[in-house]
């Protein structure tokens, strides 16, 4: 069986006992950041929740990544040339 075959054949499994995989990063109050910057997210591992209570049963990992035209250096692209102590 193909890995995508086994991975559906799983979320069928989960979605019949009533557990819901969310894999969407809007829904952060159901995972846990674990590593990178930046203002946007990106999930590592998907939360199961039980859908007929809403509680999470496990949470999933979310790492922070920066949105696409925002860079480290304050998101124009550009470093500025004159570092603070060369200013008088």
């Amino acid at each position: 069986m193909s890995t995508l075959k086994w991975q559906v054949s799983v979320r069928k499994a989960l979605l019949g006992l009533g557990v819901r995989v969310v894999e969407s990063a809007d829904e952060r109050e159901h995972f846990v950041v674990v590593e990178g910057e930046g203002e946007g997210f990106e999930v590592v591992r998907p939360a199961y929740v039980d859908q007929a209570t809403g509680k999470l049963i496990l949470s999933g990992q979310l790492r922070r990544v920066f949105r696409p035209g925002t860079q480290a250096d304050g998101g124009n692209g550009t470093q500025d040339a004159t570092a603070k102590e060369d200013q008088p």
